[in-house]
């Protein structure tokens, strides 16, 4: 009888730990499987050099082949200008900043100052310039200003 019951089940790994989940499944099951916290997100890692793939904690069906293998990571609650965004980085570039700031439908560029404070010790504040990146931590704040240079 537990064969039966069994052949349904898949294992996965999830933050090194084996799990038997049900397959099909939803992201929403995952997180429960492994108590990821409300902080934190899922992500299935993949070969190669792409980017591992973000699993939403919804309903939304997944296919899980045998063994596979998920990991959570802390999501950083960080403010540009006085928008809250969260990010699974531990360093933001200043071209990322500026997208968060002019949203999906404007066009990052370099006519932008970037000032930021409340952030870790290496850099608790101060300007970052196009092409660079700095250290975050949680609640830090961001404030984009255009220029007024063209």
């Amino acid at each position: 009888m537990t064969d039966i019951a069994d052949a349904h089940l898949t294992r996965v790994h999830i933050n090194r730990e084996p799990y038997k989940s049900p397959n099909p499944t939803s992201g929403e099951a995952l997180y429960a499987l492994a108590d990821v916290g409300k902080n934190e997100r899922l992500y299935r890692e993949v070969g190669g050099d792409d980017e591992d793939e973000r699993i939403p904690r919804d309903e939304t069906p997944l296919h899980l082949p045998q063994d596979a293998h998920f990991y959570s990571q802390k999501m950083l609650k960080i403010l540009v200008n006085g928008d809250d965004h969260e990010i699974d980085t531990k360093e933001i570039s200043y071209i990322r900043v500026v997208d968060l700031y002019v949203g999906s439908g404007g066009k990052p560029s370099n006519e932008y100052l970037v000032k930021y404070s409340h952030g870790p010790v290496d850099n608790p504040s101060g300007t970052l310039p196009p092409g660079q990146i700095v250290k975050v931590k949680d609640g830090m704040r961001f404030r984009v200003a255009g220029t007024g240079e063209s």
